[in-house]
């Protein structure tokens, strides 16, 4: 009853007035006589095989042991210009931006800023200072809702670890991602804006800088897209002229997956990569990257959400879209994982292609009606071959990881995993590393 009352409210807040609407009752029953008793989870979705002893786990527990951590981003980013790298963090429940200072330190985590419920950051240099900054995107409420407090925050750079929280844009639906890019061509950092909203608020919005100096940068606010739900927009010039495009996920009702192609004075041209054509298909991120070594812009992709109807579905996977210079692209199903919400890729055997890394997290009610299924949490799909991909499971139980990313994190030359923890409970850590000890490692778990 109530995902049907869902679909209701979607066609009236989407202000069409075309279709002739039945009756919700026998929209009901339509689906209650079609309904299967049971509905099973495909063959292979839970309780993997334990991958070969390659990756060493280690906890970091959060900084206050009565706190509930909620980290919504983990990000291995260039701090320095070229001069070294460090792992940052989002936590959306505390709202703290920090750094990770490594086991060596006493203390390992460093607090950076603190906003109200961060989802996402980008590094940048906005005002050309030749300092790193931070744009984070702030959801401003940590549940779902169409209160306009999400906003734009440029955390400038006044120091080695100092930052000065100022807002770029404000009054906005709830903010997941901003990724700068110089989409005008002028030689200014302009933001391209997923304003998820929830039901009501949201589109995609691009913030283009009209000037900068001293002053703080000013930007002139532009709608790109009218629809809510949009998660990721990840910037790259798709189809190589030069101009800088982007790639949205889009999920709500939507479930799309877009290209957004620059046309100059023209504004953009939307291409669809992937249309679900399912409105309940869980979107949950997206990562541009050169999947199969072509020389061209593939697209990987999840959908594990669970957070809407609070069911699994038997179509939550990690998926490969390829492009084969056409649209849509062609869509490869690669892994079938119950409440996937992020997969990143890297080259985490050394063996010159890239493989894929994912992660779940699956809400404790959820979890606790499927008691009697174990489901794997982490799991990395080793490219063993062009187009294949062996699946290994590093993590069985307690899936409550939001946010994933890859790096050298001891500077061993192998890369590495963190994986953080989207608690229900106090007293939980924040942060696992999975570290790479190579294809002759002994497992200590």
């Amino acid at each position: 009853m109530d995902e049907v009352r869902r679909g209701y409210r979607f066609y009236t807040n989407s202000g069409r007035t075309d279709l002739t609407v039945p009756k919700l009752i026998e929209v009901v029953g339509y689906f209650r006589d079609r309904a299967p008793d049971h509905i099973g989870l495909p063959r292979g979705a839970v309780t993997q095989p334990q991958s070969p002893p390659r990756f060493e786990r280690q906890v970091f527990e959060a900084r206050d042991p009565e706190a509930k951590p909620a980290i919504s981003f983990l990000g291995w980013v260039d701090w320095d210009l070229g001069k070294h790298q460090v792992l940052l963090s989002c936590d959306m429940q505390t709202g703290e931006v920090g750094q990770w200072l490594g086991p060596q330190h006493a203390e390992h985590w460093h607090s950076l800023a603190r906003l109200d419920h961060p989802a996402h950051l980008a590094p940048c240099d906005l005002d050309r200072d030749g300092q790193l900054d931070l744009i984070a995107a702030d959801l401003g409420t940590f549940a779902p809702s169409d209160k306009l407090k999400g906003r734009v925050v440029w955390l400038r750079r006044t120091g080695l670890e100092a930052f000065e929280p100022q807002t770029l844009a404000d009054g906005l639906g709830r903010v997941a991602d901003v990724e700068p890019g110089d989409f005008d061509g002028d030689g200014l950092i302009d933001l391209i804006v997923a304003e998820f909203g929830w039901q009501t608020a949201g589109r995609i919005l691009l913030l283009r800088q009209i000037a900068d100096g001293p002053a703080r940068p000013r930007f002139e606010p532009r709608e790109i897209d009218p629809r809510h739900g949009s998660i990721h927009v990840a910037p790259c010039d798709l189809d190589a002229d030069g101009r800088l495009d982007f790639i949205a996920l889009i999920s709500q009702e939507h479930e799309v997956v877009e290209a957004f192609l620059n046309r100059g004075a023209d504004g953009f041209e939307r291409r669809t990569l992937f249309d679900a054509g399912e409105p309940s298909w869980g979107s949950s991120g997206v990562q541009v990257v050169d999947l199969d070594g072509d020389g061209d812009q593939d697209v990987v992709c999840t959908n594990g959400d669970t957070f809407d109807s609070f069911h699994l579905k038997t179509f939550h996977s990690v998926a490969w879209l390829e492009n084969t210079g056409q649209f849509p692209f062609k869509r490869h199903e690669l892994a079938n994982l119950p409440g996937v919400h992020r997969a990143v890729s890297g080259d985490l055997d050394g063996d010159g292609d890239l493989d894929i890394a994912a992660c779940a997290m699956i809400p404790g009610r959820l979890a606790r009606r499927h008691a009697a299924l174990t489901f794997d949490s982490l799991i990395w799909l080793e490219q063993t071959g062009p187009r294949e991909f062996t699946r290994h499971t590093l993590k069985q139980g307690s899936p409550n990881h939001a946010a994933l990313t890859l790096g050298d994190f001891n500077s061993d030359g192998l890369l590495d995993l963190a994986v953080g923890e989207f608690a229900e409970v106090k007293g939980a850590g924040a942060v696992e590393f999975w570290w790479n000890r190579g294809p002759n490692s002994v497992e200590r778990r």
